[in-house]
Parts: structure tokens; C-alpha cells; sequence
């Protein structure tokens, strides 16, 4: 069977990285695309073969990138108000490559368009399906891995904190079944022109998901609502510009709204096997920060 190599794109990212090992895991051959050079080795450690280093915005140096690969995955950077430029770009130069296989890392509906970064993913799998390319677009719903910066916090202080409404459902699903379902559908023709809600296998809410944190550490566990002017100031902290502090704003508001529920059925097809329950991601996050 001949090798398989792919460009992904975000490579250096959380999402990236999951993807990358996953890739590698089963077989593939990655091409890393990052920005900052300095960023390569540990993504040879990953397992990266080849290292592209390029920018979104530089058309010649994402041209240069898909020479000598077969399939290329598209991981946009979070929240970016020129998504459907960089997109293009990379759309483009899949074109000119002819490569086999365009796969598009988007967000589950879309078609909430009240949310930019929803519109703008919209607006970017239009492009994809009709560029002409054998395509698959991927729909992933929030992470379970959304714990990971606040774990210390809830353990320590016993609150689950996030800025939307405690009670309203969300399918969130672990990424490494996403990374999983990716290198499947990298793997297999039989993906070409799907496009796939990727969601978890519970509907949760804030509070449930507190209740299952408490179960598994042994100790009581408040589920509470962040308010907005709060989040926004602790994002500007942390160095976010104000458009993304606009977007994130738009984001969380709309969820506090409307929740974000899904459906695992399509998840667990690609798999071939149930997803990763909500519990079983508590437990190994405890297991892996202990």
C-alpha cells in the first residue's frame, strides 16, 4: 500500500497535536505546518516526518507546503476574522497541487451565525464543497479537554466555573476521539464529500458535569456561572486582543442562550467503537495530574 503523507495545518496547536499523534499513530506520514521554526522539534517528537514552516497569510509559502503530499488537513487559527482568506489560500493551493483528499477542521453548527467564528466556518465549507476537491468537513463539538486550564482551580476551590448558564446542555466530547476519527477519515476514501457532526456521547450541563468532577475526586463540587464583564477582563489579562474578547463574548453569551447540544452517533461510526463518556475524562485527567 503506498505511504499516505498530509500537510496539517495548526499543527503546533492543542488540537494540532492531538491530531498530529493520532495521524502517526495510524500511519500516516505528516507534513507539519507552523510558523515559528523553533516550534519543529517537539513536533518531531510527535512524530512529524517533515516540517513546513510558512504563514497563513503568505500564499507563496502555503503553495510550497503541499508539494509532495496527498491529502491536506485545515485547522484555522481560533476566532480569526480572516478565516475565509486563509481558507482560501490553502484551498487554492490544494487545487493546483491536485491533491486527493482536502479535509476541513470546522465547529459544530455552523449555522449559528450570530456567532462570527460559526458564520466564518459556514462561509469556509461552502468554499471547500465547491472547490472541486474530494472533501471531508469535520463538525466537532466543545472539549471535555476544556478542564485542563481550570483543574487546579476547581480542586483546590471546589468550583467548576464557566461563563454561560449552569443548567443548559452540552455534548462535549473528548479530543482525542476527534483526533482518532480524523487519522480514520485521513485513512480511508470512503469519507470523500461527508460532512460530520462530531459530538460526545452525553448531554451535559455545568451542573452535571460538577456532579461527575465530584464523583471522581471525592470531594463536593459547586458548578457556577462566570459573568461576562469577569471572563472579559481575565481574557484581556491573559493577553487577548479586544476583537477576541468581542468574539468570545458573542460565543459564550449565545451558548449561555442556547447550550450546545449534539448528537454521538456519527462520532461513534467513524470510530467503530462508543466514545469516550465524560466520567472516564475526569478520571484520567485526576490519574494524569496526580
Amino acid at each position: 500500500m503506498p505511504e499516505t503523507k498530509l500537510l496539517l495545518t495548526g499543527a503546533n496547536g492543542r488540537t494540532g497535536r492531538a491530531i498530529l499523534k493520532s495521524m502517526v499513530d495510524h500511519g500516516i506520514t505528516v507534513r507539519a505546518f507552523i510558523r515559528d521554526e523553533a516550534q519543529a522539534d517537539a513536533l518531531k517528537k510527535l512524530g512529524a516526518a517533515e516540517i513546513a514552516v510558512g504563514d497563513f497569510m503568505d500564499g507563496a509559502s502555503i503553495n510550497e507546503a503541499v508539494k509532495g503530499v496527498d491529502k491536506l488537513l485545515h485547522i484555522g487559527p481560533p476566532m480569526h476574522p480572516d478565516e475565509i482568506g486563509i481558507s482560501h489560500r490553502f484551498i487554492d493551493a490544494a487545487k493546483a497541487a491536485n491533491l486527493k483528499h482536502f479535509i476541513y477542521y470546522s465547529v459544530m453548527h455552523p449555522v449559528r451565525r450570530d456567532v462570527r467564528h460559526h458564520k466564518l466556518k459556514l462561509d469556509v465549507e461552502e468554499a471547500v464543497i465547491e472547490s472541486g476537491l474530494p472533501y471531508t468537513i469535520v463538525q466537532p463539538s466543545r472539549y471535555m479537554q476544556h478542564l485542563v486550564p481550570i483543574w487546579k482551580t476547581i480542586v483546590s476551590e471546589g468550583v467548576h466555573s464557566m461563563p454561560f448558564n449552569v443548567d443548559k446542555l452540552f455534548n462535549v466530547v473528548d479530543l482525542r476521539d476527534l483526533a482518532d476519527a480524523c487519522a480514520v477519515i485521513a485513512s480511508e476514501d470512503k469519507h470523500f464529500y461527508a460532512v460530520y457532526e462530531l459530538a460526545g456521547p452525553q448531554a451535559l450541563s455545568q451542573r452535571d458535569m460538577a456532579n461527575v468532577i465530584s464523583e471522581v475526586i471525592g470531594k463536593p463540587i459547586e458548578a457556577r456561572a462566570v459573568p461576562f464583564d469577569v471572563m472579559a477582563e481575565k481574557a484581556k489579562a491573559a493577553g487577548a486582543n479586544d476583537d477576541r474578547v468581542t468574539q468570545m463574548l458573542a460565543m459564550n453569551k449565545h451558548y449561555d442562550r442556547h447550550g450546545f447540544r449534539g448528537n454521538p452517533n456519527i462520532l461513534e461510526y467513524i470510530l467503530g467503537r462508543p466514545s469516550r463518556r465524560y466520567k472516564s475524562y475526569v478520571q484520567f485527567l485526576a490519574e494524569s495530574a496526580a
